[in-house]
């Protein structure tokens, strides 16, 4: 595939001579020369397509032939991610655009061969205008695996000067539950006792299950005596290695006191809810019991005010010479006054006795400490009547032949 690999126009040279046409052609062709015999992997990148490469690039990636390679991107050789956890897509996208934008980067990049090896190369890119288009020269060495290796130890390496290094402390158990390392924090807060630290039976039976459970995590607490008769509370997070499990331990003392003081102050909203629920309860019925007892008074004031201001006058007009449609209004006002009175009277506790009309006069003018002279004078009755009607509700009252006071009784109804 011939591939035109820049453009240079016909220019004043170094030595201030204009190169001709021809001379251009040469330099065009030493150009194609030195990328093509070049012991450096090379490629030529439009966008993110490969257009173009040397043999030493095909050497680099055990690929057959150059049409193999040509029209992949880089994607396509590349893992799907790198060493460090990154997508390769996203790292390639960005690397791709630092060198548009500032002219070149250099960086390390693992690639899968065509055979499907997997290698370590340090890649550099160029980027080279050609023709009003942004190509990218990129040269590919590779990285020997001693040194990739050696980069993994260093790597290894880190992670325990982590730990080391750790503000909370660790410690690796293996399956019988013996402590075969710990952190400079754990010793701070344990010392070498470590038979303070009770064991979490359950997370050990889930570790021997096996490395199909490794990477599991739980949860569990454990208080120990402190200084002045207080306690501290550990929360510990067990995480199932393929040998045992490494424990993290943090100091939860002051979130458990203060868990505490929150528990506590909840009881006492409870309790002071409850409290000033029940006074307000008490305050209500009291309320209540006060409108009852208003209501009763008006109920009784308002059958007194009948029976002493209204029912009198209706006995007067049964005494007048009444024809019938008179005397029949005369009943129906005393029917409907009977209607009207006649839940009040339930209340007042004399319905259930059944008194009539004339038996209630007598009875509220009683209850009021009328003798029976008064009384026989007010209703126009002789005594004779009035005791009679006395009798009568004294046995309807249940109280007849008994020592009871008929006032009294009636007043405590």
């Amino acid at each position: 595939m011939e591939q035109e690999f820049i453009d240079v126009p016909e220019r004043i040279d170094s030595q201030g001579f204009q190169t001709s046409a021809d001379g251009l052609d040469a330099l065009k062709e030493k150009f194609r020369l030195i990328f093509e015999r070049s012991i450096d992997p090379s490629f030529l990148l439009e966008g993110d397509t490969f257009v173009d490469c040397n043999e030493a690039a095909l050497e680099l990636l055990r690929c057959p032939a150059r049409e193999k390679l040509i029209g992949l991107c880089p994607l396509d050789i590349s893992p799907e991610r790198q060493p460090d956890g990154r997508p390769s897509k996203d790292g390639m996208r960005e690397m791709i655009g630092a060198a548009l934008c500032g002219g070149g980067l250099r960086f390390e990049w693992k690639n899968l061969t065509f055979d499907g090896r997997e290698i370590f190369v340090d890649i550099s890119l160029t980027s080279i205008p050609l023709k009003g288009r942004q190509i990218l020269y990129a040269v590919s060495r590779s990285i020997p695996e001693a040194k990739s290796r050696d980069k993994t130890k260093e790597d290894k390496h880190f992670f325990p000067v982590i730990v080391e290094k750790a503000p909370f402390a660790m410690a690796a158990i293996d399956r019988n539950g013996n402590y075969i390392y710990a952190n400079p924090r754990f010793k701070q807060l344990f010392g070498s006792d470590v038979s303070i630290i009770p064991r979490n039976d359950a997370c050990l039976v889930e570790t021997s299950k096996g490395e199909e459970n490794c990477g599991q995590y739980r949860d569990w607490a454990f208080t120990i005596p402190g200084k002045e008769s207080s306690k501290r509370v550990f929360k510990v997070t067990s995480v199932e290695l393929p040998s045992g499990y490494l424990e993290v331990y943090q100091d939860n003392t002051a979130n458990a006191e203060l868990e505490e003081i929150l528990r506590k102050k909840e009881e006492e909203l409870m309790f002071q809810s409850t409290k000033f629920q029940e006074m307000m309860n008490g305050a209500l019925e009291m309320l209540l019991n006060e409108k009852h007892a208003d209501r009763n008074e008006i109920e009784a004031k308002m059958v007194s005010n009948v029976n002493k201001l209204v029912l009198p006058y209706i006995d007067e007009l049964r005494q007048c010479r009444l024809d019938a449609p008179q005397t029949a209004y005369v009943d129906i006002i005393e029917n409907n006054l009977k209607r009207i009175l006649s839940p009040f009277l339930e209340k007042l506790g004399l319905r259930s006795v059944s008194l009539t009309l004339r038996e209630i006069r007598v009875a509220d003018l009683v209850k009021s400490g009328r003798t029976t002279k008064e009384i026989s004078e007010l209703l126009q009755m002789s005594g004779a009547a009035v005791n009679f009607h006395r009798n009568n509700i004294r046995k309807k009252l249940g109280i007849t032949n008994r020592k009871v006071n008929l006032a009294a009784y009636l007043s405590s109804l």
